[in-house]
């Protein structure tokens, strides 16, 4: 067990509620975009109807995950330079939003 680890190694682990992360939220039934509201999220962008893009802290989103009916909520890495690319060959400014 992790916890064993880093009591015999004298580690000291924790997660600050600080900042916020994109994190994909997907729900094994219905739509995860109210829970996610109760945690404090916010729905970035959807995908379908049970799965979505939310922003929000670390904590949050640990927790959401122990929520019934929530399936993954896993981390996401934007590299914000290739997305800019990305707009900009699809005609989109940045700036704009869309």
């Amino acid at each position: 067990m992790q916890t064993e680890l880093y009591k015999r190694f004298g580690a000291k682990v924790s997660f600050a509620d600080t900042g916020e992360s994109l994190f994909l939220i997907i729900a094994s039934t219905g739509d995860p975009e109210p829970k996610v509201r109760a945690y404090k999220g916010q729905v970035v962008m959807r995908l379908n109807g049970t799965k979505l893009l939310a922003r929000m802290g670390l904590n949050k989103a640990l927790a959401l995950l122990k929520e019934p009916g929530i399936s993954k909520v896993g981390g996401v890495h934007l590299d914000v330079e290739r997305y800019k690319k990305f707009l900009e060959a699809q005609g989109t400014s940045w700036r704009n939003g869309g």
